[in-house]
């Protein structure tokens, strides 16, 4: 890639030094805009010319110096300049390293010192054009920023805060300049916490606390402190502050809607098994007793029959057997509504009973190991209970499996109960597809109790289903 010819103006009133600086920069490869004699003349063609660099001699004729035409140039125009000078006093000096100039040349001129002092110069005026953008970005997006940012030096004092700073704590910007960052935290010791952090890490994102603004109003933040490492800040930080008070209002908020719309799960919960409960007992006591009176009735006139009377005795035969599998289907539906077994003998026999129903409906092999677990709670039972008859009906309806083991056991302050089975497994997205609301029930049934349930599947190795309640 051909390099780009950088253009230079010479002001120089002795034209002969002038015309030797041109030839010898034309020789180094640059193009020359012009050779000026006064600062007046300068300014004007820098104005129309734009040259990427001035060599500029201190001492001119003319009402102006060179000193004073470089002030001139940097107010109004972005272009390096260096100075060409044979002497000058300390004076003079000291006033032209006020322009910033981008290098001295001592006359006379030697041609490698100029071509290294120009191309030095350039490559210092491209990346300061550089660095200006970046910090005009910062500079904006600080400004801009919708979250308080301020920066503060290595001794924790706010040395500058943007707008959205000021309008959260409601401070102006000069009473937070000079300020620790220390009067902002409700807690003195949170705050040294915090310090420690950024010290120990260079940085700390999103630390929770609480801050106080100028009404002494208390909110919650989360603070990001970064180490900051700048030309005009050594050792310093720069903060990013984010308000969550009303985030946590949301969420406190959604945390009690959540407990409430458990505790209301919870009291549907109770309601179903009490109406479950009502319903067996009326289903078992009433219609069964009911039935069982019909049966021992209709045996009544069936030893009154004469035994000429064989197609009424083979009627009372059938009408028999239809009320004794009322009675079975009686006993069936009392059962699935609430098994007794569970209330009077406990849930391990009726984890032993649910499993041998299941075998038999199924044909499955089912493996069964129930420890002794003592006295457990009601609600508790009825809950490890529920989850396993809901868990063989899912295997039913999905796993595709041939054989389940059930296993129930005290660990350490809980109650364990694990239900696997060799189908096909679950899918990656099985338990999020709409509509698994069993598995959502088991989950809301154990978290009633503060417990847990985990399901592990692999594809083609079974499931396994892992229920832990506090005992």
């Amino acid at each position: 890639m051909k390099k780009e010819t950088k253009r230079i103006l010479i002001v120089e009133d002795q034209l002969i030094i002038g015309l030797d600086l041109r030839l010898m920069l034309e020789s180094l490869g640059y193009q020359i805009t012009g050779i000026v004699g006064s600062g007046e003349e300068c300014i004007e063609a820098v104005r129309n010319e734009r040259p990427d660099l001035v060599l500029m001699d201190i001492m001119l004729s003319g009402e102006i110096d060179g000193i004073f035409t470089a002030e001139l140039i940097n107010r109004e125009f972005d272009v390096p300049i260096i100075y060409l000078t044979a002497h000058s006093d300390e004076n003079s000096l000291v006033r032209a390293n006020l322009t910033e100039p981008y290098g001295y040349i001592v006359k006379p001129i030697d041609e490698k010192y100029l071509y290294s002092a120009i191309e030095i110069a350039l490559h210092r005026f491209k990346l300061d054009r550089e660095l200006k953008k970046s910090e005009i970005k910062y500079r904006t997006l600080f400004e801009q920023s919708l979250d308080p940012i301020f920066i503060c030096d290595d001794r924790e004092i706010i040395i500058d805060a943007n707008q959205a700073m000021i309008d959260l704590f409601g401070y102006p910007l000069d009473t937070l300049i000079g300020n620790r960052v220390e009067f902002l935290f409700e807690d003195g010791d949170d705050y040294a916490s915090f310090m420690k952090e950024v010290r120990d890490k260079n940085s700390v994102n999103n630390f929770g606390t609480r801050l106080v603004c100028s009404s002494r109003r208390t909110i919650d933040v989360q603070m990001t402190l970064k180490s900051w490492d700048h030309d005009r800040l050594r050792g310093g930080y720069q903060g990013i502050i984010r308000d969550i008070t009303q985030y946590k209002l949301y969420f406190e908020e959604l945390l009690y809607s959540r407990q409430e719309l458990r505790n209301l799960t919870a009291h549907v919960e109770s309601l179903r098994e009490k109406e479950r409960t009502d319903i067996a007992r009326e289903i078992h006591d009433v219609l069964g007793q009911h039935l069982t009176a019909l049966r021992l009735d209709l045996s009544w006139i069936r030893k009154k029959l004469k035994p000429d009377e064989a197609e009424l005795a083979a009627k009372t035969t059938a009408m028999d057997d239809i009320i004794n599998e009322i009675i079975m289907t009686v006993r069936r539906l009392s059962s699935s509504l609430r098994p007794g077994i569970l209330d009077d003998l406990g849930l391990t026999a009726a984890i032993e009973w649910q499993t041998e129903e299941f075998r038999k409906r199924t044909g499955y092999t089912c493996d069964v190991s129930c420890a002794e677990i003592g006295d457990l709670p009601e609600d508790k039972s009825v809950t490890l209970f529920r989850i396993l008859q809901e868990s063989l009906t899912n295997i039913i309806k999905h796993a595709e499996a041939s054989s389940v083991a059930v296993s129930l056991a005290k660990r350490t302050g809980h109650i364990e109960m694990i239900i696997c089975d060799n189908g096909k497994g679950l899918c990656s997205g099985d338990l999020r597809t709409k509509g698994s609301y069993g598995i959502i029930g088991m989950r809301e049934r154990v978290k009633l109790f503060n417990g847990s349930l985990s399901i592990e599947g692999k594809e083609g190795a079974g499931t396994t289903i892992t229920v832990l309640i506090p005992a």
